[in-house]
């Protein structure tokens, strides 16, 4: 058994039952009812159950009886007993059996008409029921979306308010940004470039919205979540939200990064960045948390690698930001524009270029056949130092002509460019495929992780995380 209440009346939500009069005492003539709530962990399945209502006397006045199929584990029961202005007084108890062994008991006292009761306990906080969740989620949800120097959208994400004029979004949803177009539920939309706090690798930032009358989620003021923990979140379909129930799954800390919560939703991207709320609605942490700056805005590895680096979220959300994580601006601090972040070497750039691009990966080796520019020997993201040298392979498919060059760039995990090769020249002629690949000696690394950028001309076509180890 892991807890036992009592009281006269009683709301549901969810599964649970909540005592709105929570006590122990109760006096005859004005209560008539009283109901004793059990939570155990055990077995899911069916089970029979038996309350054994015992008078001051200890005798057996009356048993309840009921088969229940628990489908989770724990799980909870309650019994009822009617009481008339007979009920002796004293110290009753209820002994409640489950398939005929005893789960536990409970003591309560029924005391006379003019007897005086204890102070009444506080009653615990009910939780909203679900579509009182989604409402109030979805009111203070929007998408955001990435746009270019152009003002061309690159990508959508999701964001939330946190206060008035404060939106928490991912890092990953305002990386490469030059301005950032933010659609409202009613069909607003606003344009705005201005970042008030951020964190690359913890994978958040706080945008500044000129929109005073959008209603904020209230964030959890310390860490009361719990794996195996009830959660919700916004998912997505036909465009518009759709409530996500689900729960937590894990819960780690790793260096630089931070705290990961692992959740059970599963999602599209355009979900990033949506709130992740408790029972109560109240806001644990936020959709999102790569593991990898900059992971999102890459392309997946290809099929048949041996991956040691995680691959980009294409259909799940299956992390979560920690709302304690975000540190939000001082009173008063002027915001960043996107410029300023870019200027400080925090952006990747998005891939222009990539519709040029039909297959690309990295390899161990390049076998040659019939004499042709030949194939990758193996795909993978993880290389030895005695490997000694890795290929990066491009098959493209371009859409337009282009005569010109194409180069390949490498960077550490801070977006510190630390190499580049020398430029190949390419000749593409629209759905003609041609080959180009790369050779790179690897004593030029020491072991650790990095990116590797293709570039199409100046433009960015391809771009892959990779490990080198010892």
């Amino acid at each position: 058994m892991l807890r036992a209440a009592s009281g006269t009346k009683s709301l549901e939500r969810n599964g649970q039952m909540y005592f709105e009069d929570p006590r122990s005492t109760f006096r005859l003539g004005d209560d008539h009812k009283i109901m004793v709530e059990f939570e155990w962990t055990g077995p899911v399945g069916l089970h029979h159950f038996q309350g054994m209502w015992k008078d001051p006397g200890n005798n057996v006045v009356s048993v309840g009886r009921f088969d229940f199929t628990a489908q989770n584990s724990p799980f909870a029961a309650y019994f009822t007993l009617l009481i008339d202005e007979t009920a002796p007084t004293g110290i009753w108890g209820i002994e409640a059996r489950i398939d005929g062994e005893t789960a536990g008991t409970y003591s309560f006292e029924i005391v006379p008409a003019d007897a005086p009761l204890p102070a009444a306990q506080p009653a615990p906080r009910v939780p909203p029921t679900t579509a009182e969740v989604y409402k109030q989620a979805q009111a203070a949800t929007v998408f955001v979306e990435k746009l270019d120097e152009k003002g061309r959208p690159i990508s959508r994400g999701s964001g939330f308010f946190v206060e008035p004029r404060m939106l928490l979004t991912t890092f990953e949803n305002i990386d490469g940004a030059s301005g950032l177009r933010v659609l409202f539920p009613d069909g607003r939309s606003e344009t705005t470039n201005q970042i008030l706090a951020w964190d690359r690798w913890q994978d958040w930032a706080i945008v500044r919205v000129n929109a005073a009358d959008v209603p904020a989620l209230k964030p959890v003021p310390q860490k009361s979540w719990n794996v195996g923990d009830r959660c919700y979140s916004l998912g997505i379909s036909a465009g518009g939200r759709t409530i996500i129930e689900g729960g937590i799954l894990g819960d780690v800390t790793q260096p630089r990064i931070g705290e990961r919560l692992t959740v059970s939703f599963a999602s599209e991207p355009s979900s990033l960045g949506s709130p992740l709320l408790n029972e109560f609605g109240d806001v644990v942490g936020m959709l999102g948390g790569e593991l990898l700056p900059g992971l999102q805005n890459s392309e997946p590895p290809s099929q048949g690698g041996t991956d040691s680096l995680p691959a980009p979220r294409a259909a799940m959300a299956d992390l979560a930001v920690p709302i304690l994580s975000v540190k939000p601006p001082s009173t008063g601090q002027a915001p960043s524009a996107l410029a300023d972040l870019r200027a400080k070497g925090l952006f990747l750039r998005p891939l222009e270029t990539n519709d040029e691009v039909a297959f690309a990966t990295l390899s161990s080796g390049i076998d040659k056949r019939d004499g042709g520019p030949g194939m990758p020997r193996d795909w993978r993201n993880q290389f030895s130092l005695s490997d000694r040298q890795m290929f990066v392979f491009i098959n493209w498919n371009p859409k337009r002509k282009y005569k010109g060059v194409a180069s390949v760039h490498f960077f550490d995990l801070d977006n510190k460019e630390l190499a580049q090769s020398s430029a190949l020249k390419v000749n593409l002629q629209p759905d003609n495929f041609t080959r180009t690949y790369w050779t790179v000696p690897l004593n030029t690394f020491v072991p650790g992780a990095y990116r590797v950028d293709v570039y199409l001309g100046d433009a960015p076509a391809w771009r892959q995380y990779f490990r080198i180890t010892p």
